[in-house]
């Protein structure tokens, strides 16, 4: 699943699916808001969810870090 030291720009830069790849990039630009929400972020993460839960699970660990 998740190899050692990945980051989220990392997991994202591996993506292929264009749909994907910009939920994942608005993800990693809300959460480097400095005035970021928690509300965005889980819109952007149930929006992830529905479109691909596998990459959901992949991707909430690197999320918390």
């Amino acid at each position: 699943m998740e190899e050692n030291g990945e980051t989220l720009d990392s997991y994202i830069r591996k993506i292929e699916d264009q749909e994907l790849k910009g939920l994942l990039l608005k993800l990693k630009n809300e959460i480097r808001k400095p005035d970021a929400s928690w509300d965005g972020v889980r819109s952007i993460l149930d929006s992830l969810k529905r479109k691909n839960s596998g990459v959901f699970t992949e991707v909430a660990p690197l999320v918390l870090k």
